[in-house]
């Protein structure tokens, strides 16, 4: 059975088995998944529950998981919701909060709900995490 778990992992990463970033259910299979870039960035897209704003967590793959990079919106509020010391910058007309201290996963749980569109994005693809389980583990694979 883990044989074809793990196979259904390189699968939906869209790689023969190159770093990637998936979604777990609580079974621990992968029910979504993608191909990180070289320089292994991703994201997660979502709409705030509270301040029903478009936001952006971004990620950097490491040798031991994944770090949180920076977290972008264009409501000021989305970044103070974190409650994290850092450096804001401006991209156009979005905030971009740098934290001083990113926090780091081997893991990461998450809740995809259709309410807050919770989709993972690289440089090359846009996959929505919602419309199926609704409790999710996030890990990168190297």
């Amino acid at each position: 059975m883990k044989r074809f778990a793990l196979l259904g992992l390189i699968v939906l990463a869209g790689c023969g088995g190159g770093p990637s970033v998936v979604a777990l259910d609580g079974e621990g299979q992968a029910v979504a998944g993608a191909a990180l870039p070289a320089d292994g960035r991703f994201a997660l897209t979502y709409r705030h529950s509270v301040y029903k704003a478009a936001a952006e967590e971004r990620f950097k793959a490491t040798d031991d998981g994944f770090m949180l990079d920076a977290i972008a919106s264009r409501d000021g509020r989305v970044l103070d919701y974190y409650e994290l010391e850092g450096d804001r910058t401006r991209e156009g007309n979005t905030w971009v909060l740098h934290p001083y201290e990113p926090a780091h996963f081997r893991t990461m749980p998450l809740a995809a709900t259709r309410r807050g569109q919770r989709t993972l994005v690289t440089s090359s693809e846009r996959v929505p995490l919602y419309g199926g389980p609704v409790h999710l583990r996030l890990v990168v694979n190297r």
